[in-house]
């Protein structure tokens, strides 16, 4: 029998949504089942999924604790030349900037990014999980980004190639982190990790391994809250990621 790459594999299961697919699945969905079954990476993500959905109610507990207040990472993506001018937060804890001593040279201006506007596919940044809070209004404010739940430890992947413009854990809320730049004005966000796998200046491969899932910062157990923002502006990650059961 035909072997399939991993990744391959994995691609398949995600882009067709096969997290929790019942009655009425379409032909494509149980061939791309079939497929997965064939790979012991796949037959694992199906099972992650099944039981992530049978242990909805525990999962969607684990959230983010309260709003998270984003005004160290705006100071970060201004540092790093993706927005422009003063974004009104105070600064990032270790990142420094022309306002923070008075004996400090004048900032220089980022370089232009390497890539003007980044046209490829994105990737789920895990393999599986649930989302336990959506992108939208949440108590009475915006949740900027997904919360997705899963086991402790599992890894957080990159959605799509690009460089680490933060690695840490200084940014308020967020727990350990990692930024990555994707083009001149999007960037994606990995927060509560339990460890990061990347650093500050270093290039990434789409699917690349950047953290492991955590419960760090403010939240109330182990998930990914993941942001996508055009230059200071988050988007709905839904609108951006492949279909899919998560």
């Amino acid at each position: 029998m035909k072997k399939y790459g991993a990744l391959w594999v994995v691609t398949t299961i995600i882009l067709l949504g096969l997290a929790g697919a019942g009655q009425g699945r379409s032909l494509l969905e149980q061939v791309a089942t079939e497929v997965a079954k064939q790979s012991p990476q796949g037959r694992k993500i199906l099972k992650d999924f099944a039981r992530y959905q049978r242990l909805a109610n525990v999962f969607k507990k684990y959230h983010d604790k309260g709003n998270l207040d984003d005004s160290d990472l705006l100071n970060v993506l201004r540092d790093a030349g993706v927005i422009d001018g003063d974004t009104g937060a105070k600064p990032a804890k270790d990142t420094k900037t022309a306002k923070d001593t008075k004996t400090s040279a004048p900032a220089k201006k980022p370089k232009p990014f390497p890539v003007s506007k980044y046209e490829g596919r994105y990737r789920w940044p895990m393999n599986a999980g649930i989302v336990s809070s959506e992108f939208g209004p949440r108590w009475g404010k915006t949740h900027q980004g997904l919360d997705i739940a899963a086991d402790s430890g599992v890894p957080i992947y990159a959605i799509a190639a690009g460089e680490v413009i933060y690695s840490g854990s200084h940014i308020t809320g967020y727990g350990n982190v990692v930024i990555l730049r994707h083009d001149q004005q999007t960037t994606t966000t990995y927060a509560h990790n339990s460890a990061l796998k990347v650093k500050q200046g270093q290039k990434v491969k789409a699917g690349q391994l950047v953290a492991l899932l955590g419960s760090t910062g403010h939240s109330t157990g182990p998930h990914l809250h993941f942001e996508f923002r055009t230059a200071n502006t988050p988007v709905n990650p839904r609108e951006k990621l492949p279909k899919s059961g998560f």
